[in-house]
């Protein structure tokens, strides 16, 4: 799946809505689809203005913005398939209890502590994301460091005290 240069420089909000909005347009941040403001758009016997239109689009195509971004592959989100799953119970509303019968884990204490490990896991990134941004904002000439591009598939690896190798 080919994210576009959109996605990635979209704002938090913007990603959480799932659509970015420019001068004269609506774009969606999970397909690229492009709605043009001024028109009225018709969807199942209702008219929609163009903001409207691209929610319902997001519905419709994409079930939800959570429902995509959860899909993304983990080397995206940085999620393990474990904590994948339990996102996925969280955001359908089940209670611990019920997470932990339809997994087949531990206890309802279990799966609160795993609660606890990913609001951790958010107070972490919420550090990270300030101080990247500062970072950002303190030199916004010469950047501190230089990030791979976003389909490579072999990074350097340190490989003890010889230097480094190639990570397929």
């Amino acid at each position: 799946m080919q994210l576009s240069e959109q996605f990635w420089n979209a704002s938090l909000e913007e990603l959480k809505r799932g659509y970015a909005e420019e001068t004269d347009r609506y774009l969606c941040l999970l397909c690229g689809k492009s709605v043009e403001k001024g028109i009225i758009y018709p969807d199942e016997g209702t008219l929609y203005e163009a903001e409207r239109y691209t929610r319902v689009h997001i519905e419709n195509t994409h079930g939800s913005v959570f429902e995509y971004l959860i899909g993304l592959d983990k080397k995206l989100t940085g999620l393990t398939d474990h904590q994948n799953s339990l996102l996925r119970h969280f955001y359908q509303g089940m209670s611990d209890a019920d997470i932990q019968k339809e997994m087949g884990i531990g206890s309802a204490s279990t799966i609160r502590n795993h609660r606890f490990a990913l609001k951790e896991k958010e107070r972490q990134s919420k550090v990270y994301l300030a101080m990247i941004e500062l970072l950002r904002e303190k030199d916004r000439h010469a950047p501190a460091f230089v990030e791979p591009h976003r389909t490579a598939t072999m990074r350097l690896q340190p490989y003890g005290e010889r230097g480094y190798r190639r990570e397929k």
